[in-house]
């Protein structure tokens, strides 16, 4: 089939780390033998991108164009693009809540036309499940989510994010489709030596918790558990951890390693024993996924989606994020994995989340949607 994507959120020469979940979908839909055009829309945008711009990423063609609302004629500009590109197409299939609003008009006026196309819809956003997350001014404009009544198919990367999308779509439209989760490199074996090494993945931000993972690391020394952290990422709260460390004393403890290249993660992921976040709120939780892939128990709060994968055997999971809990949670877990080979942990996530088993998910929603056309 011809199959256009079009996103609000993808990878591009500014800023190759932008929402590489989609491109990664992209690439297990590919994997299935479609063909695969993206349009990127990029929203509000204060970049400099020319009225139209055509490129390739990693072999996709694509598409970008700026839709900013202060300037009107961008929105026409980018509605006669969709109309083009949706004339090409089998199916349209969108990527972020933002590109249904952006995508609407233009399907709208080609249904009506009798020229619609079926349209599945895939959701990551966190503001989905939980406006209030997000900010206030969406908590009082999530009414908007009605809009998903339109797609005929919408996928959740969890079963919680599909479940409450289905409280907005047409009846029984849901459906779950993970995240694309690779194993880079082979699995190797973790060493459980002194100290325990801990390793968190995601930005310095309050909703990752990175004060309380600090103080975690403090909480365990205190109990005669020696422990480090490594924190890869960067973000607004790197001086306050930083100062935090320093406070603590915990400056052999703890290492924050500032911006890392998304190919590097994997290896501070091997070079750990435990998978250690405390996050406030998640989906997919790809960085846990991605540490679980690679072998390694996860020690994180109960908050999200991730349960779908995250269970008594391969992590532990807490209510309570403070760091008595946590750091209970991290000597349960060392106990419970200390002796079950990695590669028991990798298998059932490399399977569960690979390139091919993404994209067969991808084709019963196509061929469901066609259905429902």
């Amino acid at each position: 089939m011809k199959i256009l994507v079009i996103a609000t959120w993808y990878p591009h020469e500014e800023r190759p780390a932008e929402a590489p979940f989609n491109a990664d979908h992209v690439e297990a839909i590919r994997g299935q033998g479609h063909e695969v055009r993206v349009v990127h829309i990029r929203l509000g945008t204060a970049l400099a991108l020319p009225a139209e711009a055509n490129g390739s990423w990693e072999g996709v063609p694509v598409k970008r164009i700026a839709a900013d609302p202060k300037r009107p004629l961008t929105l026409l500009a980018c509605q006669r693009l969709l109309l083009r590109e949706m004339a090409w197409a089998d199916t349209v299939h969108t990527m972020a809540f933002s590109s249904v609003l952006l995508v609407l008009p233009a399907w709208a006026s080609q249904t009506v036309a009798g020229r619609g196309r079926p349209w599945v819809h895939t959701e990551h956003w966190n503001g989905v499940v939980n406006p209030a997350s997000v900010s206030t001014v969406w908590k009082k404009l999530a009414g908007l989510r009605r809009v998903l009544r339109f797609p005929h198919v919408v996928t959740g990367v969890t079963g919680q994010l599909a479940a409450e999308m289905q409280r907005f779509a047409r009846p029984d439209a849901a459906m779950v489709v993970p995240c694309v989760v690779k194993g880079r490199g082979p699995v190797l074996a973790s060493t459980f030596g002194s100290p325990l090494q801990l390793v968190a993945v995601g930005g310095l931000i309050p909703r990752k918790r990175p004060l309380t993972t600090i103080r975690t690391v403090a909480w365990l020394l205190e109990q005669g558990m020696p422990a480090h952290l490594t924190w890869v990422g960067d973000g607004p709260q790197m001086a306050e951890c930083q100062a935090l460390v320093d406070e603590l004393d915990l400056a052999d403890s703890v290492t924050l390693t500032g911006a890392v290249r998304p190919a590097e993660v994997a290896a501070y992921l091997s070079a750990a024993d435990l998978f250690l976040l405390p996050t406030e709120q998640e989906n997919f939780f790809t960085s846990a996924a991605e540490a679980l892939a690679a072998g390694r128990a996860v020690v994180a709060t109960r908050v999200g989606g991730f349960s779908d994968y995250a269970d008594a055997s391969n992590s532990r999971l807490v209510d309570e994020p403070i760091p008595a809990v946590l750091g209970a949670a991290v000597i349960d877990a060392v106990d419970a994995f200390r002796d079950v080979p990695a590669g028991e942990i990798a298998g059932p996530i490399r399977e569960r989340f690979s390139t091919a088993a993404v994209g067969a998910l991808f084709d019963n929603a196509y061929l469901a949607a066609i259905a429902r056309s």
